[in-house]
């Protein structure tokens, strides 16, 4: 099902920098994967989605209700693992071709797809806020949630690029990188982030990579976010 769904997404952008949006339709572009326009729906909800890899479903409501819940059970982790559990979980949904290049080719051809992928971003950070205010019963002008949606949005973001870059050459360009590979990463660069936030909380190095001279931790790795039971710190 993956490998189907990075064909469709890599002939959408193939065929949208060969022709543009419209030189094509989803019969066309079913027939090169080999599927079925009927299946094609099972994937993406348009031509649109297609081409920039949103999935049909969104998986912030996929995961979003468990995310919250996760706030008042007994046994729910901190918020900051339960936030990195989502964008992991929602990384295995949206991955897709690893061709930064012809994506932002394709987004220079048709200017529409990039204000639509701005809008897609937009919405999920605030769908992303709203999820982490429920989650810790934050009140409406509580700015907690929307800090700490920006800061989870923009570290997956960085680790995304970053596992692309990571690849090595000759790597099968239809193949997404693997998710362990993301999830080990992101938990990585939270830890450093925490260092940036909490200066007092080293972190041991991030491996063979990790600049010399950093300290190491020798105490346990709790959330930097507020307790579970409380809303913002």
């Amino acid at each position: 099902m993956r490998r189907t769904r990075r064909a469709l997404i890599a002939g959408a952008r193939r065929l949208t920098a060969e022709r543009g949006l419209a030189g094509f339709t989803v019969d066309e572009l079913c027939a090169g994967v080999g599927i079925s326009r009927r299946s094609f729906f099972n994937y993406f909800a348009s031509k649109d989605d297609a081409v920039l890899g949103t999935p049909a479903r969104d998986p912030l409501e996929a995961f979003g209700e468990e995310f919250v819940a996760g706030g008042s059970a007994p046994d729910g982790p901190p918020l900051l693992t339960a936030l990195q559990d989502l964008v992991v979980r929602s990384f295995a949904l949206l991955e897709g071709p690893p061709d930064r290049t012809l994506l932002l080719d394709v987004l220079r051809r048709e200017p529409v797809l990039l204000q639509r992928l701005t809008e897609i971003m937009d919405r999920r950070l605030a769908d992303l806020t709203e999820l982490i205010a429920r989650r810790q019963g934050c009140g409406d002008r509580d700015p907690f949630p929307g800090v700490a949606a920006a800061v989870l949005a923009h570290l997956a973001g960085h680790t995304v690029h970053e596992l692309l870059e990571r690849r090595p050459a000759g790597a099968d360009p239809d193949e997404a990188p693997p998710l362990e590979e993301f999830a080990e990463l992101l938990a990585r660069n939270v830890r450093l982030a925490r260092t940036l936030l909490s200066p007092a909380v080293t972190t041991p190095a991030a491996g063979p990579d990790a600049p010399s001279g950093r300290p190491s931790n020798t105490s346990p790795d709790t959330s930097a976010t507020s307790p579970d039971t409380e809303g913002s710190p």
